[in-house]
């Protein structure tokens, strides 16, 4: 019999079947036709170089990931270059600070009982004065965290704020990807067995015993179940566990997920480190930061490649027109307000678009999770095994400070993978 059912080849999955298959029998089941989930490098002749769809940055110095990265003798490159901004149409270089900000801060690490970060924007920074902090501090979390301020947690935005950590990040050396294929051949040497186009439906099971049901009648038996679907993919269609497991399906419920829709543009130069009067000046252009509909831009900076990452998340992607022709106007007018050029310039100077809407894929149902007041009592629940038979494991799952990130997946199944091998059964 298998040892260990693996559902979903993400980074958790691979990297909780490298670890398993070691000395026990693993069985991965994916739904999609290619392993890596939310991590997905494309290699696309229309773009000079490899392009991420999905995971881009290693924020900080992360153990997990690092330790990953030199086994599989993956270079990283650390951002470097300048910040611009373009607010009302006015160029400025420097970080963007908002007065206020350092109160702010003061107040939070005084918060004892957790609220929303919007309820704690009107509770204690409410007056006129700090109308430009209040604003600022919404556009960075529904930017970065890809949260809406109403459900995120203020003391969890509290510890990812005063955490010694990197924003700016580093880059895998031809992308993350090939970390992904690493972990893959690690797991073929080990024997692990890996079924794609494999979409689970169902789990009956008992201690000791799990059989997991596929979209087509199918199924397959094993001792043990690691379930490492995203959270917003079982709430949008959830998998039928028999008995019933209401604690874990509560908790799931209670897990928000961001939406992020990246737009990756490549220019046949990067026009913006030239004096060219056609296009707006911001030499050695790390980040951009902006009042433009997609706000957040970045370069590969210090790689010299003429690329720009477009990033639009939180709560406004419900209310925006999210169909491809829609999307392509708002990159195309964001694009002509922060380079302050015509639309005849811009399109004659693109070498590639591609779009990506992690919130409109159904086997991903948005970019990563966030902590929420009510989402933060519940993971506990969900880092326990029920009856040392079904698991799961995650960024989103991940009791810890690294929500959200790849190497919260990773330390998640890391996590799971050394509590099944330290059985002795």
């Amino acid at each position: 019999m298998i040892d260990i059912i693996i559902v979903g080849a993400g980074a958790a999955g691979l990297s909780a079947a490298r670890t398993l298959g070691k000395t026990k029998k693993v069985l991965v089941l994916e739904a999609r036709d290619r392993i890596g989930g939310r991590i997905h490098t494309v290699h696309d002749k229309t773009f000079s170089v490899p392009i991420e769809y999905g995971a881009e940055f290693i924020h900080g110095d992360l153990p997990v990931t690092k330790s990953l990265l030199e086994e599989a003798s993956i270079k990283s490159r650390k951002g470097e270059g300048k910040v611009w901004n373009v607010y009302a149409g006015k160029l400025s270089e420097g970080e963007f600070y908002t007065e206020g900000w350092d109160d702010m801060l003061a107040k939070l690490k005084a918060l004892q009982e957790d609220i929303s970060i919007n309820e704690f924007l009107q509770r204690y920074f409410n007056d006129e004065k700090y109308k430009d902090l209040r604003e600022s501090v919404v556009q960075f979390v529904s930017g970065y965290d890809a949260a809406d301020p109403e459900k995120a947690s203020a003391l969890s935005l509290r510890d990812e704020w005063l955490a010694e950590e990197d924003l700016t990040g580093y880059h895998p050396e031809g992308g993350y990807g090939g970390l992904i294929n690493f972990l893959y051949d690690e797991c073929l040497k080990q024997n692990v067995t890996f079924k794609l186009n494999q979409e689970v439906v169902a789990i009956t099971w008992k201690k000791g015993e799990g059989m997991v049901m596929l979209s087509d009648g199918s199924f397959f038996e094993g001792r043990r179940v690691l379930i490492t679907v995203p959270p917003a993919v079982l709430k949008a269609k959830p998998i039928i566990f028999s008995p019933d497991i209401p604690q874990q399906l509560d908790a799931i419920q209670k897990i928000e997920t961001g939406g992020v829709i990246k737009f990756v543009v490549e220019f046949k130069e990067a026009y913006w480190e030239k004096d060219d009067y056609r296009f707006r000046t911001m030499n050695n252009l790390h980040f951009l930061f902006s009042d433009a509909e997609i706000p957040t831009w970045w370069t590969q900076k210090p790689k010299d490649v003429p690329l720009l990452t477009g990033w639009l998340a939180g709560p406004v992607l419900k209310e925006i027109d999210r169909s491809p022709e829609a999307l392509l106007a708002r990159c195309q007018r964001s694009l002509m307000y922060l380079l302050n050029c015509s639309k005849a310039a811009l399109v004659s100077h693109i070498r590639g678009i591609k779009i990506i809407d992690w919130s409109n894929d159904p086997l991903a149902g948005g970019a990563y999770a966030y902590r929420s007041v009510e989402g933060n009592k519940t993971l506990k629940i969900l880092s326990q095994p029920i009856q040392d038979t079904i698991y799961f494991a995650g960024e989103a799952y991940y009791d810890g400070p690294a929500m959200g990130t790849v190497e919260a997946a990773f330390q998640s199944s890391e996590l799971v993978a050394r509590n099944i091998n330290g059985d002795n059964r």
